[in-house]
């Protein structure tokens, strides 16, 4: 079941970009995928999609992430394996922005916690301050598949 949810979240984003161009499709087999270090905490993290209206990739956490926020995009998360706990709405704390439309912050005061497990799907709207947290020694797989509203 887990396998198919991903594999059709993944494709959304993907076909996604067909409507723009019909031969601006991407296609990633397993085998060709790189798990790289990533910035702001993330442990490992694999781009699989990069387009001006649509960005997927599939990251791979054993730290706690900063708060955030995005003007622009909405976020589709869609839990692998692991869990952590998701922190949604409030006010971020101690707010900078990082790039237009983009707000990273210390944390989030007066947000809603969520446990996250595995096969869980999550809906950021954009402008909802969320933030990841991951207890010492577990880990949380997830895709994130960020579109415009």
């Amino acid at each position: 079941m887990r396998g198919i949810f991903t594999s059709v979240l993944i494709a959304s984003a993907v076909f996604a970009t067909v409507a723009m161009a019909a031969d601006d499709y991407v296609v990633m087999p397993k085998s060709s995928r790189e798990f790289k270090p990533g910035g702001g905490g993330l442990v490992m993290q694999q781009s699989l999609l990069n387009h001006k209206n649509s960005q997927a990739s599939v990251t791979i956490r054993d730290k706690n992430g900063q708060a955030e926020v995005h003007a622009d995009w909405e976020d589709h998360m869609f839990i692998l394996a692991g869990e952590a706990n998701l922190i949604l709405g409030g006010t971020v704390e101690k707010p900078n922005v990082t790039a237009p439309g983009e707000t990273r912050g210390e944390s989030i005061k007066g947000g809603k916690t969520i446990v996250l497990h595995p096969e869980d799907y999550i809906f950021i709207p954009v402008n909802t301050p969320h933030r990841m947290m991951v207890a010492p020694g577990k880990t949380i797989r997830y895709t994130v598949v960020k579109t415009h509203p």
